[in-house]
């Protein structure tokens, strides 16, 4: 069975002109909590994931593997099942999205992990009668503009 719709969220960590602010987000869970700094008022949202990964000394730092074993492998898992599927990063810019999408250096985001486990499992399936068609196309909107990435 296909799986519905998955919303998560993810706080990065601190860019460099950042590091003197102080982080107004907790998480907990499926649970974040935005905390007004002038008002201390607390907002709480749920969501089916939210990923901590604002601190890598923090031990529940969400690393590019847990959001892959979360988010991708469901993605994936229906893609090899037949299924079109879909990923969507939202946010603003500097917000983190492409880190999760496509990571940097050795730090692999969703798109290439899900990459290599499906041809992984089209090698391991090769010489049979099957058959494998592969498509992918990212695309990005940017002030309501499409550009084919």
């Amino acid at each position: 069975m296909a799986d519905n719709v998955k919303v998560a969220v993810r706080v990065r960590p601190f860019a460099p002109r950042e590091k003197q602010s102080t982080c107004i987000i907790k998480m907990e869970k499926n649970i974040t909590t935005i905390t007004n700094p002038e008002t201390k008022e607390e907002k709480t949202f749920a969501f089916d994931f939210s990923y901590w990964s604002h601190n890598p000394e923090d031990p529940h730092f969400a690393t590019q593997k847990t959001v892959f074993d979360d988010l991708g492998v469901g993605v994936l898992e229906n893609a090899w099942s037949g299924y079109n599927t879909s990923l969507f990063a939202y946010g603003q810019t500097g917000s983190g999205k492409s880190y999760s999408m496509v990571g940097y250096g050795k730090e692999k985001g969703i798109i290439p992990c899900a990459c290599e486990e499906l041809f992984a499992r089209i090698t391991r399936a090769a010489g049979g009668a099957t058959t494998f068609k592969v498509e992918a196309s990212m695309m990005e909107i940017y002030n309501e503009r499409v550009r084919d990435l």
